[in-house]
C-alpha cells in the first residue's frame, strides 16, 4: 500500500542540510596503491584537481597592474604565500585584504578600494604556486565514489600528501535512495497499522510513512557521511538528530492513529 510518496518526503527534503559548492585544499596521503576515499560521494570529474607544493622558494616578479584583477599565474596559489611590495627591497609592504585580495585557486590578484594600489603601478610580488598532477598518468579517478589512486610511473610517490580541490555532487538522497525508503516505510505502515490495506488514504498514515522514509534517509545520509575518508563527524550527527526527529514524529503519529468508523449499516432482515 502507498502511504507516501517522492513528491512528499523531497518537501522535507529541499533545504535539510546545506552543501559545500566547492572544497579547496584537503589534504590526503597515497599511503599506498590502492583507491582511497576521499569525498562521502559523488564529485564532478571536470572540477577536480590534484596538487603538491614541490618547493617553498617563492617565484619573484614585477607586475603592472593593467587593470583591477591581474593573473599572476595560470597555476592555483598556495594560500598565505603571496607578498606584494613597491618594489624587491620591500620598500613599501602592502596588507591582503586590505590593499588587495587574492583568488588562490584561479592564481588572480584584484586591487581593493580604498587601497594603496592603484591601476598603473608596478610592484613586485612573490608567490608559490602548486604543482598539478595529470589524470590517467600521475593518478586515477573515480568520480561517481569519490576515489582516487595513484599510478605507478606516475609523478605521485607513496607517503606523499596531495592537495585536491573538487566540487561535490551531493547524492545523499539520490532517487534510488528515496525510492528505497519509501518502499520501506509503506511497508512497515502497512504491516504495524493496516494489514488489509484498507486505510491508505488516511491522512495521519501519510503523515507517519512520510516521517518514516524521511528517518531511513537521514541515516542513510549520515552512514555516507562517516564513510568518507575526510571524517565527516558533525554533518554525520546533524543527519542522525534529524532522523531521531523523524522517527518521534512517526512513532507518535502511530501511536494515537485511529481507523475511520464504518458508516452505518442497514437492518438485515432475519
Amino acid at each position: 500500500m502507498a502511504y507516501t510518496n517522492v513528491e512528499l518526503i523531497r518537501h522535507h527534503l529541499v533545504a535539510t542540510y546545506p552543501v559545500r559548492d566547492r572544497v579547496f585544499d584537503q589534504s590526503l596521503v597515497f599511503d599506498g596503491s590502492d583507491y582511497i576515499t576521499f569525498a562521502g560521494g559523488a564529485v564532478e570529474a571536470a572540477s577536480f584537481l590534484v596538487k603538491s607544493i614541490q618547493s617553498h622558494e617563492p617565484t619573484r616578479a614585477a607586475v603592472t597592474l593593467n587593470g583591477m584583477t591581474v593573473v599572476l599565474t595560470s597555476s592555483p596559489l598556495v594560500p598565505g604565500s603571496v607578498v606584494v611590495a613597491s618594489d624587491s627591497s620591500l620598500g613599501t609592504v602592502y596588507v591582503e585584504n586590505v590593499d588587495y585580495a587574492i583568488n588562490y585557486a584561479e592564481g588572480e590578484l584584484t586591487i581593493k578600494s580604498g587601497g594603496d594600489l592603484s591601476v598603473g603601478m608596478t610592484v613586485t610580488i612573490w608567490y608559490v604556486a602548486y604543482n598539478l598532477y595529470s589524470s590517467a598518468t600521475d593518478y586515477q579517478l573515480q568520480a561517481d565514489h569519490g576515489e582516487i589512486k595513484r599510478l605507478a610511473g606516475g609523478d605521485i610517490v607513496a607517503g606523499e600528501t596531495v592537495y585536491l580541490d573538487y566540487s561535490p555532487v551531493y547524492q545523499s538522497y539520490t532517487e534510488q535512495v528515496l525510492t528505497n525508503a519509501i518502499a520501506e516505510a509503506n511497508g512497515t505502515i502497512e504491516r504495524e497499522v493496516d494489514p488489509d490495506g484498507q486505510f491508505g488514504a488516511d491522512p495521519t498514515l501519510q503523515a507517519a510513512a512520510t516521517y518514516r522514509a524521511l528517518e531511513i534517509v537521514c541515516r542513510a545520509s549520515a552512514a555516507r557521511e562517516l564513510s568518507g575518508r575526510s571524517g565527516q563527524d558533525r554533518p554525520a550527527l546533524v543527519w542522525m538528530q534529524l532522523a531521531d526527529a523523524f522517527a518521534d514524529r512517526s512513532v507518535r503519529l502511530l501511536s494515537t492513529f485511529r481507523p475511520p468508523l464504518a458508516g452505518p449499516t442497514a437492518p438485515v432482515k432475519s
